[in-house]
């Protein structure tokens, strides 16, 4: 489809990068600090809970050692350490992988086996480039009207005649039916439109 798309709507003059359009997979990663000999037990927990899955591994873990450091007041119960004392622990910086869907499963698989009154832990969202390739995306050097894509396409199009005003620059093509997915990862890519070509039935999607 790239080839085809690109060589048959733009001139090369006019293409400051193009190539292919994957699918971007929102994902999260679990960070907790965890004494040394617990380590093991609190992973456990959360592989047991379905965190730490990346393709064909399971248990996917990254340990990291390090000191962390606290000062219990008089109403903690520490497992280390005296109240109104700074301690300093070696602890290993846990990082495991997990899917919104098991979030709280994870979480609390974590906390049932962690040793601390007050655990310390942070959960990142990030995005993880997919296998599946949904199409192309094109890099314009300037701003070029959607008119005038049309145009070169030699198709008409049901949004409102208003949109094709509009200018864009970057922009994604797939032959697929568009969906959620299709959506958010050009968005994620900083295309301004979607166009999905598939079965002669055209379709546009201002994403930004």
């Amino acid at each position: 489809m790239q080839n085809k798309i690109v060589s048959k709507l733009f001139k090369e003059k006019e293409i400051l990068s193009s190539g292919k359009f994957y699918e971007f997979i929102d994902k999260l990663k679990i960070i907790v600090f965890v004494p040394h000999k617990f380590v093991d037990i609190v992973a456990d927990g959360m592989f047991g809970a379905g965190a730490g899955r990346i393709a064909n591994y399971d248990m996917c873990s990254f340990r990291t050692e390090g000191t962390g450091t606290y000062k219990p007041n008089e109403k903690a119960k520490p497992l280390l350490g005296k109240k109104n004392f700074l301690s300093r622990v070696e602890e290993i910086k846990l990082e495991i992988e997990c899917t919104p869907g098991n979030l709280d499963q994870v979480l609390d698989a974590m906390l049932k086996n962690h040793p601390y009154e007050e655990t310390a832990y942070e959960v990142y969202e990030f995005k993880k480039r997919g296998k599946e390739e949904f199409g192309v995306i094109v890099n314009l050097k300037s701003k070029m009207k959607l008119m005038e894509l049309f145009k070169r396409m030699n198709k008409n199009i049901s949004n409102d005649k208003d949109d094709l005003k509009n200018e864009f620059k970057k922009i994604a093509f797939t032959d697929s039916e568009i969906n959620e997915t299709k959506i958010r990862s050009a968005k994620f890519l900083n295309c301004e439109y979607l166009i999905s070509i598939s079965n002669k039935n055209y379709k546009l999607i201002k994403l930004h």
